[in-house]
């Protein structure tokens, strides 16, 4: 049947002018405003309409039930309707009464399947500001964590909507009107025609589940080793208004109850225990070199630091191995790709340990077995290591006397000369390239890196000894 209401009736606010100026003399208005197919039925249906009836199909729309709230007025429009992911007779629906100059909350909850309603509003205008509610979206991973798009922004609820927190972290105040839970992220959509997204609400997912307070570390939420994108194009003027780009990597999510006292750390291990990466709060970040990076510094990703402050924290670990502080800046100076896997996270504060595992999945896209993945990562570390010694040597050149004798002279040029690839000057920046083609690439390295990665081992080793005795004879 037509589920809408047969005569709403006047409204109570409406003047009469526009009473009198009726185009049709059916007094029927209304339309099936929103639709919430139950995530554990096929054949289970929730709708709602802008005349403010509720209804519920159990065979497919065959037969339909009037679950209507008691209370609820014509003209009230049912904004959003959502059955529970995890409990069949559970739902939770947004009622928006702006047409009757009414923009108070108004969110209910069934467990019983419509038998009965309980409002969930409060939190949702503390303060007295009136805030009209669009959508309410259950995250499908953790039962009784939900989320509201209202006319001022977005909302959770670690209880099942029995209290309501802000939650901007710096969006604007705008009109929410739908919200989707998409993997790890909450992606919303706004009134002003705009998409966001909450990048990994893992730790809103852990919070509900235990909401204890003290100082902690949030199970990091799994990585996709998917590569962010290379070059884009010239970076925009700084006065070109644009967004940030979303982070790339390991959300590492921890809570400090208070400022701490000393140094924070976090340090990350392989599966063998082996330290890939350790940050510290203590640590500063370096400036660009200007003088030796490859690239304007627009182009270099900023530095993942730690805070020692309270409150809640976010370090985005961009799943490298330690960058080698001997091969400067730029793109060529990046660790290796850590290898997926399973990976220990631990903070330290004061002397206490916190762990959590971290899982690095492949990206989806690409088709690689896990051996590949460690054969690619074991010829990239080889290959940095050699750059490191390459590296050592020429700064050691570089400090080397000016003046020389004739056949020091020109055995020191065999070793700087830029135009020989057998030179130390040539070997490093053939294995600066080297590391590039197999550490950019997922897979198993090729024929062609593994014959190169030899030649210029060897020709190294022979300019490391060209050089051990060059040393030797200048002193």
């Amino acid at each position: 049947p037509d589920l809408t209401r047969a005569d709403p009736g006047v409204p109570a606010n409406l003047d009469a002018p526009t009473v009198a100026d009726v185009e049709r003399a059916s007094p029927r208005r209304g339309v099936v405003y929103s639709i919430g197919p139950s995530p554990l039925s096929d054949t289970d249906v929730w709708v709602g309409t802008d005349d403010g009836l509720v209804w519920r199909s159990r065979d497919d729309g065959a037969h339909w039930a009037d679950i209507t709230p008691p209370g609820l007025k014509p003209w009230s429009k049912i904004a959003g309707i959502e059955p529970s992911h995890t409990a069949a007779d559970t739902a939770y629906v947004a009622v928006d009464r702006h047409r009757l100059d009414d923009f108070a909350p108004y969110v209910l909850r069934t467990r019983d399947g419509g038998k009965s309603w309980t409002p969930i509003v409060a939190g949702l205008a503390d303060g007295g500001i009136l805030n009209t509610v669009n959508v309410v979206r259950e995250d499908p991973k953790r039962s009784g964590l939900l989320y509201a798009g209202t006319e001022r922004g977005l909302f959770v609820s670690f209880n099942d909507g029995d209290r309501w927190a802000p939650l901007q972290t710096g969006l604007p105040a705008t009109s929410v009107r739908d919200i989707t839970v998409h993997g790890d992220d909450v992606v919303i959509a706004t009134h002003g025609r705009g998409f966001w997204i909450l990048d990994d609400v893992e730790p809103l997912r852990q919070l509900a589940a235990d909401a204890s307070g003290g100082t902690r570390l949030f199970a990091p939420a799994t990585a996709v080793r998917a590569r962010p994108s290379g070059f884009t194009g010239t970076p925009k003027p700084k006065d070109e208004p644009m967004a940030a780009d979303p982070t790339f990597g390991a959300d590492i999510d921890y809570v400090l109850s208070a400022p701490a006292k000393g140094p924070v750390v976090i340090e990350i291990r392989d599966a063998a225990g082996t330290l890939a990466r350790r940050f510290s709060s203590a640590d500063v970040a370096p400036a660009p070199d200007l003088a030796h990076i490859d690239t304007a510094p627009e182009w270099l990703p900023a530095a993942a630091t730690l805070s020692a402050a309270p409150g809640g924290h976010r370090l985005v670990w961009d799943l490298r191995w330690t960058t080698p502080p001997t091969l400067g800046g730029g793109f060529r100076s990046a660790g290796v790709w850590a290898a997926p896997g399973v990976y220990q996270v631990t903070l330290l504060v004061e002397g206490a340990r916190f762990s959590k595992s971290l899982t690095i999945v492949p990206d989806p896209r690409v088709k690689a077995s896990p051996d590949s993945y460690r054969q690619e990562y074991d010829l990239a570390t080889a290959i940095q290591t050699d750059r490191v010694t390459a590296t050592a040597a020429l700064a050691a050149i570089a400090k080397a006397p000016k003046a020389l004798a004739p056949d020091l002279a020109a055995r020191m040029g065999a070793l700087t000369d830029a135009d020989s690839p057998d030179s130390l000057v040539g070997v490093a920046e053939a294995l600066a390239k080297l590391q590039s083609a197999v550490d950019n690439a997922d897979g198993s390295p090729s024929a062609d890196s593994r014959s190169g990665y030899a030649k210029a081992k060897a020709a190294l080793a022979a300019d490391i000894d060209a050089w051990t005795r060059l040393e030797a004879d200048l002193h």
